[in-house]
């Protein structure tokens, strides 16, 4: 039987990092600097072991939401498919190779952990136990794209003004169109407050103002974000979303006024 050689890994893909400006809100930001991450998870790492024997992995990615530069999902499938052919000595060697390229391309430290698929099985709870949803509220869809005019605070007649309150409430029916490819991006989107009660239903149908609108993920997370601490003025607030795949990737933000873990729990829809 033949037996080929190959190379040593030899990465042949230039990666064409965004700016992070392309990806961001582009009005005025909130005086708080946001804190957080885009986490980024492709089921679908193959690459070769020094016998020439194919491994396959799930790989995230933890991208600081403040790094100078970001990837593009379609870029980045690219880069990932050349590892198909390439060596390495253990999936150590595999993730220091790739935060190693990835960190110096985006100019910022790129975590790097991958899991086998045989082992890659996570719960399918993205917010806690006593998260509430947003989609039961009586709202139609709204057109003409983002409109954070609509956000406002709860005035009922039985809660107090001063009253604060701690909540959590989700979304499945977030989505936004890529600038790039047109395609929709469709998400679950978690709210996480301290402070004066928000509106459900303005929230909701804020939540659906973006259902025509051209933005990239990181930046549909990051106006969320501002949008909400702008208009509502909640003391804490931590917006995250996680998006259904494209290309075996998927991307996740987090953006918050404190620090936050890293976490990486999969809905049902991923």
């Amino acid at each position: 039987m033949s037996y080929s050689t190959l190379p040593a890994p030899i990465h042949c893909y230039t990666l064409r990092p965004l700016p992070r400006p392309h990806v961001q809100r582009q009005h005025a930001l909130p005086a708080i600097a946001s804190r957080g991450y885009d986490l980024w998870n492709h089921y679908e790492v193959s690459w070769l072991d020094m016998h020439e024997r194919p491994q396959i992995a799930v790989v995230e990615l933890v991208i600081p939401c403040d790094s100078p530069f970001t990837l593009e999902m379609t870029d980045a499938h690219r880069y990932f498919m050349t590892l198909r052919e390439c060596r390495f000595e253990s999936t150590q060697a595999l993730e220091a190779h790739i935060a190693g390229e990835l960190s110096r391309c985006l100019n910022a430290y790129v975590l790097v952990r991958t899991t086998p698929v045989r082992q890659a099985v996570r719960s399918t709870a993205m917010a806690g136990p006593h998260s509430e949803t947003l989609d039961t509220e009586p709202v139609p869809v709204v057109r003409g794209g983002v409109d954070a005019n609509l956000l406002r605070q709860r005035r009922d007649a039985d809660v107090p003004s001063e009253s604060a309150v701690h909540e959590c409430l989700t979304s499945d029916l977030l989505s936004v169109r890529c600038p790039l490819s047109g395609g929709v991006d469709y998400g679950t989107v978690w709210i996480e407050y301290e402070g004066t009660p928000i509106c459900r239903r303005s929230l909701m149908a804020y939540v659906l103002s973006y259902r025509d609108s051209a933005l990239y993920i990181e930046q549909c997370v990051e106006t969320l974000f501002s949008d909400i601490l702008t208009r509502c003025e909640p003391s804490r607030l931590t917006v995250g979303a996680r998006f259904t795949r494209r290309h075996g990737l998927d991307i996740n933000p987090v953006r918050s006024t404190h620090a936050v873990a890293i976490t990486n729990l999969r809905t049902v829809r991923q």
